[in-house]
This record gives C-alpha cells, structure tokens and sequence, in this order.
C-alpha cells in the first residue's frame, strides 16, 4: 500500500448512515474518506479523483441493485468496492458478491476497525485477483499460440528435380528462406543450401537478405512417373539454437541474480538453489538440497492478512509477501517472498519456486524514515509534525480525567550571539543539551518537541492546578540556566529561557489556538525581561488593536506606493547563466527608510490586503519584465504568494486577466512561488487552483522544500514544477552531515518526480561547490548577489561571473 492515506468514497443516501460511517473512520490517519449521496456524484468524483476504495450503499436514490453495482465497476478503475447492505440475512450482500464486488457490511453491525480492516482486505483481495486474472489470461493467450504454431505450421519442405531446381516449396519453406512461395520454384538448390551434402544433414541456408540460417536437412528420394524427385525436409535449427542459449542464459540468471531462488518438489523437499539464496541463509548447497524448506521458517513468519503461506500456495498456485526466515547464525531476518507452483501437463503440481529478497536493509531505512518525517534530526525530540499528533491525544486525555493540560512554548534568550560568536557546533551542542534538560525535567508522559531554531514546545500533562503548572515551568527554567560544557577545552557557556504557557481547560481552544496563545506569553515573558514565564492571559490579545493600526498603515502604503520590488538572480552555477530572478517586496517607509519584508509583512492579517499586495507584486512584476524585454532581456521572475492569496476565490481567473494585461510577456516567464504550508488547510484546493495557473502557462514552485508538514505528500499531489531547497539546509554545507543527506534527498527526490531543482542560500563558494557535487546547478544567494532594484540588474548581468571553482564543475546528475 501507498505511504499516502488511501483515498476512500462513501456512497450513502442516508444522511445518519453516512455519518456514522465517517465518524468511525475519522480517527484512522491512513485512509481518507470523502462522501457523496448518489450515483452520480459517485460517478463525477470516481471520474475526476479516482479512489482506492469505494463504499456502496446497494440502495441510492437514483439507482440500486446489481444495475447499480455496474455502472459504479465502469468507472472504479481500481478500485476495491465494498457494499454497505442493511439486510440482517445478508443475502443482499452475498449477491453482490457473486456479482464482482470484493466484500459487504451490514449496517449497524460494524464498527471503525472493521470497516478499515475489510477495506484494506478488499484491497488486497481485488489487486490479487486482478493480477491472478490477468496472468490466467496471459497463459491462456500463450497457450492458444503454442497450440496454433504447433498445428499449423508444417515443417519446410522442398521439392528438387534431377536438375537440383526448386520444383515445389511450401509456405514455410518461404518463411525459412525469405522467399515467397513461388519466387523459391526454379532456383537452384546450390542458390538455397549451398554447402548440403547430397545426403542430407546439418548446413546453412542462404536468404534472400544474404543472411543465413542453420538448418537441418532430411533428403528422402521420389519417383513420379519416369522423373525422379527429392524431397527435402528442412528443420530450421535457430530456433533450438536460440532455445540452448535462452537456457544456458537461464542458468547464469540462476547462478547471478542477487535475489536468492529455490526450487522444491512436491513435497516440499528443496532441488536446487542458487548462490544467492545460500548467501541468504547461511547454508551451504549440498546442505540445502534434500532438505525440508520448511526448517528455514524459523517458526515466524508474517504476512498482511495472517494466512499461512503454504496454505495459499497450494489453494491457488501463488503467494507473495513477507516472510521472516531462520539464518544458520539465528538470526531471523526478514524477506520478501514470491512463491508459486508448477504444474504439469495434467495439472497436477510438480515444482514450487520461490524467490527470496532480504530487505532487512529496506526495513531499517523504513524504520529511519518513519523517525525523520516525526522527529528533529538535530535533537531526536518530536518535531512538529509529532507534536501535533500528541497535543491533540493530551487534550483528549485532559477532557476524560478532568485534569489540566499545560502547553509552554520554550524560547531560549541570546542563542543567536553564541551561536554565531562561538560557531554553529557549539550552537548545536547547546540545543542538544537543552532538549535532553528539558526532556529530564518533565515526566515519562510529557511530550517535549523542537519546532526549529531555539524554539521547544513542552506538553505537561495531568496538572492538578496552576500551582504546580508554576512549580513545573519553573523546574524547567532552572533546568535550562544551568551552566553546561560546551567546546572540548571543557569551556562552560550559561544560557536561560523564555517560556510562555497556556493552560487547558481553562484556556478551552483547539491545539493550534493553543499553541499561539503560548507563544504569545512567550513573548511577554522576552518582553518582561527574559530567564521567566508568563502565563496566557487573554488581556494578551490587547495587542490586536496595535496589529490592527499596523494593517490600517500597510494598507496606506500600499495606496501611496510605498512599496517596491527588488530582484534577487537565480543562476546556473555550473554553466556561468542567468535563468531568472525573485521578485522581493520592500517598503519605502517615509520615516523609517528601506524596510525588508520580515518587518511588515508578519504583520498582514487580513486576507484582502493579503490578495491585494499580492495582486501588485505580480503586476509590477509583470511591467518589469515587459521593460526588460523591451531593452532585449527576457528574464523570467518568480513571485511569492501567500496562503490567504492563492486559495481565495477566483485567484487563477484574476491572474489571467493580469497576464492579459501585458500581452508582450508569455506566461512562461512568469512563475509563482508557494510555500509548503500554504496549501496545508485544503491540498484538494491548492490542487485545482495550480492547475488553472498552469493551464494559463505559468510555471509553479515549491519554496522552502523541506521545512513543512509532509513534503513528499505535495510532491506527490500538487502540480510542482520547481523545488527550492531551503536555506537553512543550504547554510551549513558542507559540514553538517543530516543538512547534506536532507539536501540530497531533496535533490534525488526532485530528479525522481521529474522536477526542477533550485538551492537557496548559497552564501559561500563551498555552498555551490557542494551543491554542484550532488547534482544541483541552480542556485541562488548572497554569494551569487543581493537582492537588487531593477535599475541595477542589467549592469550585474553584464559583470556577473561565477566562482571557477563552480564553472570547472562536472556535470553531474543523480
């Protein structure tokens, strides 16, 4: 099954049904259940969206029975479908079954596990069963032309006169010599079989092609009337030539492949087995051969739906999965297996094969990878992905047992000056001891996570009030003020902590709420002189009206045109070219001067001025490059669009009248940048609105690649033509080794989906140098050049030349 969650439609008129459905399914993370109430909303979403998995109410408004059944087949693809039947004999159920459906559920008499677990055995049932028909049908068709050959086509036969001229030839003898029929009669022999002795036997046949062809030759003498003939029968021998060297071929496969083969007897006894399965199990050849294949079993294996492997073999001829096996040293490894039967002319069993594939290896990058997408790879704490997982699971808990839930956002005060006068190693070594302190001073069933930087998020549960929420958080503030050895000198480096908490039930809001509140105390706490915490207090959100003055400024700006753009070049590193430029936003404030994005724009909070900043960019954006191609540059530009932005309504349409606008720019050179959290809240969404963008023949980028929730997830579903690599991947190469396997995994994963790759942050010649080794040539950064106002950036073209080291860079792609 796909690591994605299975994709599974519902199918019920009824409304209560419906819902029960969905609300025991909701808790399961690996399937994802959409819903509509009739045939034909089945049939749009199935044609649009496809499924997995269908669930059919047998009874719909609009069609019912095996009619109904029918026309939903048509459009399932794939899909596995699982009738939902309120029948208390199940009879309706049953038929639907004989009618090519994989399973049903009484209504009422299922439960969420039940359902999940008869959809994912319906999945597999039905994939079996196609693969299985479409091997029956594949035999099937090789056996009707096995059987056609062997009865139709006669052997070649020629008919020579006393003057070794053609007189008769069959169609095959044609086929033999690349002859027709009738163009063989009146040649020579000598013509065709130019080296066969009179007597017949092994020689070479010469074609119309001036090719040959081994053959052999059966000379039989006839007497027709007063003439005598000779009838030669001609085998053509390339055919078992061919036939002994596919075996030979057969046996070094047999002898060579990595995957380990065995072949038994009826019985079970094994036969024979090749190199590799005797590296596999720690045996010798003659040690296997003879014996039982059972003794490797070990007494374990597993398999997805618990059956016994032996069992299937022998009931339906084949069986695939994973099977854990006995090494000769003990250890039990495991592997994954296809075994299948051979049967003989009269069907009955005569070999089984089995071939073997340790993927021990395989499990534990399974293991690894399951650890990186939940945890921080500098720390090993939960990352945020974990966290959100657990908080939610707390509050649960905190709702059952009447208990306080304390959420503390953790802010460690003047990381950024150690880290940077005493290097990223040291910065390094103190997070890591940070976490462990933190991580000692909470309880087993507390959570504590690194969101990224200096920021930790600490989950203390079963508080009994806020007395002991203080006496914890306190702990934790003395934890962190501890002096702690940085350096091998033994040198000793003393840093404390911001922390704000928010206290549940009393602060009664969902996690992400949750979450912000803490973080907001945390910043009082910063605000209140540092090393302390402060609790949420709702009197916190008096800030709003100050962010709201902020807005009623940004918008003024705005109308003024106050803002402008600078652009920052985005190179071929290798090759030396400028294949584009970001567009930047700054502000022009009259009294504070130049001001960068991060100084104004966190403080966007409403969604129309989001959309309308966003609307000016692309159209400056746009006037900008009309300019440059009208002073002979074609220089494509990205822009960034907010969340808020792109999922409002009408964003692509808006957008395409925007490139109306300015017909002498092609889409093409305009490219829009999303960030992976911008499409969190609706993947469906972003989906569709992507694809209008790049049906309008813009091109679309995935910024800061990495950082977000599930970056494989938009990988896989969003229309992406660009990954930009994150510059705090970028910032520590080549010397942090999980910063270089992120950076190239990134850069594997972009070659694999057939994406473009693009590094930000290269701020040092050893950042493209890196970036160039692991296959990624276009970059972007300080090292190549600042963003810049528009006026310069011609002039910087002209200047610009890459570091040698990057232009005598090889090619490399991974």
């Amino acid at each position: 099954m796909s690591s994605s969650p299975l994709r599974v439609l519902l199918v019920e008129d009824n409304r209560v049904d419906a819902s029960l459905v969905l609300g025991r399914m909701q808790r399961f993370d690996d399937m994802r259940l959409h819903w509509v109430e009739s045939l034909a909303g089945c049939q749009a979403f199935l044609g649009v969206h496809g499924a997995d998995a269908v669930l059919l109410d047998l009874t719909l408004g609009d069609a019912a029975g095996t009619a109904l059944i029918d026309s939903v087949r048509e459009v399932a693809g794939d899909a596995a479908i699982v009738i939902l039947t309120g029948n208390d004999d199940e009879e309706t159920g049953l038929l639907a079954l004989r009618h090519g459906c994989q399973d049903f559920l009484v209504k009422g008499r299922c439960d969420g596990p039940l359902i999940r677990q008869t959809i994912l055995h319906s999945l597999v049932r039905h994939r079996l069963e196609r693969a299985r028909l479409a091997a029956e049908e594949k035999a099937r068709q090789g056996e009707q032309l096995a059987d056609m050959i062997l009865h139709t086509a006669p052997e070649a036969m020629l008919v020579i006169d006393r003057d070794d001229v053609v007189v008769r030839a069959n169609a095959h003898a044609g086929m033999v010599f690349g002859h027709g029929t009738q163009t063989l009669i009146g040649k020579k022999r000598a013509l065709l079989l130019p080296d066969c002795p009179d007597t017949g036997g092994a020689c070479v046949g010469l074609r119309i092609d001036g090719s040959t062809v081994a053959v052999r030759v059966e000379v039989n003498a006839l007497r027709f009337g007063d003439d005598d003939y000779r009838i030669l029968g001609i085998r053509d021998l390339s055919a078992l030539q061919a036939a002994e060297a596919e075996q030979r071929l057969h046996g070094e496969i047999f002898a060579h492949v990595q995957e380990g083969v065995v072949i038994a007897d009826p019985d079970g006894t094994i036969l024979a087995v090749n190199p590799a399965f005797c590296r596999l199990s720690g045996y010798d050849e003659d040690e296997l051969v003879g014996s039982p294949a059972s003794f490797l079993h070990g007494g374990h294996h597993h398999t997805a739906d618990h059956v016994d492997p032996c069992e299937m073999l022998r009931r339906d001829g084949h069986w695939t999965g994973e099977i854990w096996y006995r090494h000769r040293d003990g250890d039990v490894t495991p592997h994954w297996v296809s075994l299948s039967a051979v049967r003989d002319d009269q069907g009955e069993v005569s070999n089984f094969v089995g071939v073997y594939m340790d993927i021990s290896t395989l499990k534990r990058h399974e293991d690894a990878l399951r650890h990186m997408a939940h945890h921080d790879a500098l720390t090993g704490l939960p990352n945020r992905v974990l966290l959100a997982d657990r908080l939610t699971r707390a509050l649960e808990r905190g709702r059952r047992n009447g208990r306080m839930v304390a959420v503390a956002y953790v802010d460690l005060d003047g990381f950024k000056p150690v880290n940077d006068r005493l290097g990223h190693h040291v910065g390094d070594s103190v997070l890591i001891q940070v976490g462990q302190r933190l991580r000692d001073a909470v309880g087993d069933d507390d959570t504590v996570a690194r969101l990224g930087g200096d920021e930790y998020v600490l989950i203390l549960q079963d508080v009994a009030d806020q007395d002991q929420c203080r006496h914890l958080v306190e702990r934790v503030l003395n934890s962190v003020a501890a002096p702690m050895v940085v350096g091998e000198n033994g040198q000793t480096q003393t840093i404390t902590a911001s922390v704000g908490v928010a206290l549940f039930p009393r602060d009664d809001s969902d996690p992400d709420t949750l979450l912000r509140h803490a973080d907001r105390a945390m910043y009082q706490a910063k605000q209140d002189g540092r090393n302390r915490f402060v609790l949420f207090d709702p009197q916190l959100d008096l800030d709003h009206g100050l962010r709201h003055d902020a807005m009623r400024s940004l918008r003024a700006a705005l109308d003024a045109g106050q803002f402008v753009l600078f652009y920052q070049p985005k190179v071929n590193m290798r090759l030396g070219q400028v294949v584009g430029a970001e567009a930047l936003i700054r502000w022009l404030h009259p009294e504070r001067g130049l001001l960068p994005p991060a100084e104004f724009l966190p403080l966007v909070d409403d969604d129309a001025l989001d959309c309308a900043i966003g609307e000016w960019v692309v159209r400056t954006s746009l006037a900008q490059m009309r300019a440059w191609k009208r002073q002979g540059a074609v220089i494509p530009v990205s822009v960034n669009i907010a969340a808020g932005h792109l999922l409002s309504p009408g964003f692509a349409e808006k957008l395409g009248r925007l490139l109306r606008q300015f017909p002498e720019v092609p889409p093409r050179m305009l490219q829009i940048e999303v960030v992976e959290t911008a499409a969190l809240e609706d993947v469906a969404r972003a989906r569709d609105v992507l694809e209008q963008c790049r049906h309008l023949g813009v091109s679309v980028a995935l910024d800061d690649f990495g950082t977000g929730y599930s970056s494989l997830t938009y990988l896989r579903n969003l229309p992406i033509d660009t990954l930009k690599i994150d510059r705090s991947f970028v910032c520590n190469l080549p010397d942090d080794n999980e910063d270089l396997a992120i950076v190239q995994g990134v850069i594997v994963m972009a070659n694999g989906f057939g994406r473009t790759v693009l590094a930000e942050g290269v701020e040092k010649a050893e950042h493209g140098d890196m970036l160039l080794s692991l296959g990624c040539e276009l970059g972007q950064g300080y090292r190549i050049a600042p963003p810049m106002p528009a006026d310069d950036f011609l002039g910087w073209i002209e200047a610009w030349r890459p570091d040698a080291s990057w232009a005598a860079s090889p090619s490399r792609r991974l």
